[in-house]
């Protein structure tokens, strides 16, 4: 009988839907992660009540059936928290995801498992001591592995700092060696990986890998998103949310939008600005900029706008182009992430070569001067959501790496 152990650090949607679809198929042995609640539990009933101040504790509350296999740990993730605040300021500081991540595997290695338990499945950067204590007992260890490998996306940063010279923020990012050495020793015990396109499946290519690699698409999340009752009107807009930086080919967008110069349109960035000052003023006026806009709220300006634009350079997948779908609004992308896995090209929305400024000036003329063609597409977009929701992604799931 398989029964697998869940580990993720807070309740990621992705990590939750695997849970749901183990349980359903009564393979789950536990759910360890943060700060949860069981729904119906008096603290599921009170984190219910106090979302209305604080929507995120929504995300937190888990339903049946996984929620009969929760294990929270909530002190772990109350502390790590509090000691990445703690030393935000010191000379040994710590980042708020590497506290979360490296303090929920050194709980999960400890916290006792269900005797019946034959597999665990974990998170890049959170896998280490969960999978050293998984591989002495032979259980199998499943890694997944949310974005392309380092090692690609430092070419990918490397390269385009040179493409656009004084466009970063200091040099290309790099990881620090001790969290290089972490994945590295996390890949090197996994037994399977679980990546969610073929992007980052090819980024392990270059690697003599033993372990099988399955790719399974997220699924969308349609009952977040509501599906606009008809297409935009007024001023044409084109939207793109997220960081916007080198990786995810931020220039690129800019420079294509200043050379489609089409009237009566905006562009909408929505989202950290990640490039230095000096380069950005180059396309002062060209677009409008919002740092953050809360999650509620997102549904809204997807549905405002005739598409969005996510020209990614290295992505594991990319979640707005789900979120856009699932509102009707198309989407136009690259290869470099989930594009390819949710999109038909010229059907339900778009996929562009990289870097090529040519492709998205057609894209975004073509779209102006057929509005009618792009609601069309995100019909269909939202068609295709409702085919593969978050059940499906996790059956699938499940089918490919337990059986």
């Amino acid at each position: 009988m398989t029964a697998v152990v869940v580990s993720h650090p807070h309740v990621a949607a992705f990590a939750l839907g695997l849970a749901e679809s183990l349980a359903a198929e009564g393979k789950l042995a536990a759910f360890v992660t943060g700060v949860a609640f069981r729904e119906g539990s008096w603290s599921g009933r009170a984190a219910a009540a106090f979302s209305q101040r604080w929507p995120i504790l929504r995300n937190r509350i888990v339903a049946t059936p996984s929620s009969d296999r929760l294990r929270s740990q909530f002190t772990a993730e109350l502390g790590a928290r509090l000691a990445a605040r703690a030393l935000a300021n010191s000379r040994c500081r710590v980042s708020l995801y590497d506290a979360l991540f490296t303090t929920h595997d050194l709980v999960a290695s400890l916290v006792p498992w269900p005797r019946e338990t034959t597999a665990v499945y974990a998170y890049e950067d959170g896998a280490l001591r969960t999978f050293q204590r998984a591989a002495r007992t032979g259980l199998d260890r499943i890694w997944d592995l949310p974005l392309p490998h380092y090692l690609a996306i430092e070419e990918t940063l490397t390269a385009e700092f040179h493409r656009w010279p004084g466009a970063a923020i200091g040099p290309p990012h790099r990881e620090p060696d001790w969290k290089k050495r972490r994945k590295d020793a996390e890949l090197a015990l996994a037994t399977k990986i679980s990546v969610a396109s073929a992007f980052t499946r090819r980024s392990l290519e270059r690697f003599d890998l033993a372990a099988p690699i399955a790719v399974t698409p997220y699924g969308f999340p349609i009952d977040a998103f509501t599906p606009r009752p008809q297409p935009p009107s007024g001023r044409f807009t084109v939207l793109s949310v997220g960081t916007h930086d080198l990786r995810k080919g931020t220039p690129y967008l800019l420079e294509a939008w200043k050379r489609a110069a089409i009237p009566e349109a905006d562009l909408h960035l929505v989202g950290p600005l990640r490039l230095a000052k000096p380069f950005v003023d180059r396309y002062a006026g060209t677009f409008r900029h919002w740092p953050h806009v809360p999650k509620s709220e997102l549904g809204a300006r997807y549905a405002a706008a005739d598409l969005l634009a996510f020209p990614t350079l290295g992505d594991g997948f990319g979640l707005v182009i789900q979120e856009a779908m699932c509102s009707g609004t198309p989407v136009v992308t690259t290869p470099c992430g989930g594009g390819p896995e949710c999109i038909t090209d010229g059907v339900d929305g778009w996929i562009v070569p990289p870097r090529d400024i040519d492709a998205l000036v057609e894209r975004l003329r073509s779209g102006a001067a057929n509005r009618d063609r792009l609601h069309e597409a995100g019909r269909a977009a939202r068609a295709r959501a409702e085919r593969w929701t978050w059940q499906d992604a996790g059956r699938a799931l499940v089918g490919a790496l337990v059986g």
